[in-house]
């Protein structure tokens, strides 16, 4: 890992992401059905873990294409 993927590695975008998707996942389950408590933690889990790998891998394109245009 380079100094760039380090930095953003550190932030944890995935890992938040998942946990703010088992959170909402269990309070949607809380607030709703009963079915929804085996459901939901997961689903909502699982797109918060894909959608913090997306944000980390556009702000290491980002913070690379800042560092490329300083040089």
């Amino acid at each position: 890992m380079d100094d760039v993927e380090c930095a953003v590695a550190a932030a944890q975008y995935p890992e938040g992401g998942l946990m703010l998707g088992l959170g909402l996942g269990i309070v949607l389950a809380v607030l709703t059905t009963d079915f929804l408590v085996v459901v939901a933690p997961f689903v909502l889990g699982t797109i918060g873990f894909v959608v913090g790998r997306r944000v980390r891998d556009r702000k290491v394109r980002t913070l690379r294409k800042r560092d490329n245009h300083a040089e």
